[in-house]
């Protein structure tokens, strides 16, 4: 048998049963989620807004406060540090001039 003609063949079984299983997959996953939903909103009000925690979240971003005013740290950065930064420099400057042509072919994306 032909490939061509039996990857058909094959498609065509599929479809078929695709569309036999489907429209009962679909139903089944709709009454799923409606029940999910109706559990949802029964126990929890719709309206109801996730509290935050706005002591921890400052507290994570290294804000503190003294009376009236705000402080912060900042040594919670990460920040690239000077020796690297030449290093950082030269592999962008090597990438953007890096001669492409082969990895082109290899995708057979030429001009």
């Amino acid at each position: 048998m032909d490939k061509t003609l039996f990857k058909a063949y094959v498609r065509t079984i599929v479809e078929e049963e695709v569309r036999k299983i489907l429209p009962d997959i679909l139903n089944e996953a709709v009454v799923e989620i409606k029940k999910t939903q109706l559990t949802e909103s029964s126990s929890s009000p719709v309206d109801k807004k996730p509290s935050i925690d706005r002591s921890r979240m400052a507290e994570l971003l290294g804000i503190t406060r003294d009376g009236d005013t705000l402080r912060a740290e900042t040594n919670n950065i990460n920040r690239v540090p000077q020796d690297r930064i030449g290093k950082v420099n030269s592999a962008v400057e090597e990438a953007i001039n890096r001669d492409y042509s082969d990895l082109m072919k290899a995708m057979k994306i030429t001009r």
